[in-house]
C-alpha cells in the first residue's frame, strides 16, 4: 500500500507541471489569436478607408488626389504583406506536416 502511495506522490508534481504548461500554451494561443484578429481588423479598416476616400473623390467631395492615392497604396501594400505572410505560414505548416517524428 505504501508503494502505491509513493507512486501517486511521485506522479503528482509531474501532473501539476503539465497543467502549468497547458495554461501557458493556452495563454500563448489566446494572445496569438488576439494579435491575428487585430491585424486582420487593421487590414480591413485600411481597405474600408481606401474605399471611402475613393468614393468621396469620385463624388467630388474631396479634391486631394494625392491623399487618396497614398491611402490606396498603403492599403495595397498591407494586403500584399498579408498575402505573403499567409503564404509563408502555409509553407511552414506543410513543412512541419512532412516531418517525421
Amino acid at each position: 500500500m505504501s508503494v502505491n502511495l509513493q507512486f501517486l506522490q511521485s506522479i503528482q508534481p509531474t501532473t501539476r507541471m503539465h497543467t502549468n504548461e497547458e495554461v501557458d500554451r493556452s495563454a500563448s494561443q489566446q494572445q496569438f489569436s488576439n494579435q491575428l484578429k487585430e491585424a486582420i481588423n487593421q487590414l480591413n479598416q485600411s481597405q474600408v478607408e481606401t474605399d471611402i476616400k475613393t468614393e468621396m473623390l469620385v463624388n467630388g467631395e474631396i479634391d486631394d488626389l494625392h491623399d487618396v492615392m497614398i491611402t490606396a497604396q498603403k492599403s495595397t501594400m498591407s494586403m500584399s504583406l498579408a498575402v505573403e505572410v499567409q503564404s509563408k505560414v502555409i509553407d511552414a505548416y506543410n513543412e512541419m506536416m512532412r516531418m517525421q517524428i
